[in-house]
């Protein structure tokens, strides 16, 4: 049995992912705060994809009749 604390254990569910853009939003704008220019460019790359999987899953959520 897997934990969700195990690598991979916790459900790609829309609001999981949507915890993890927050982090990474958070860290962006203390990156902007502070001048890490080169640190908040590379967060702005890393959210790319999970803003692109969060709409896909929460697509498919609405579309299996559980939204």
């Amino acid at each position: 049995m897997t934990s969700k604390y195990d690598f991979g254990g916790l459900e790609r569910h829309p609001a999981n992912i949507l915890r993890l853009i927050s982090e990474l939003e958070g860290s962006y704008q203390l990156c902007k705060y502070m001048g890490f220019e080169k640190d908040m460019n590379t967060l702005n790359e890393m959210k790319k994809p999970y803003y692109k999987l969060y709409f896909k899953t929460e697509r498919e959520r609405k579309n299996n009749g559980k939204g």
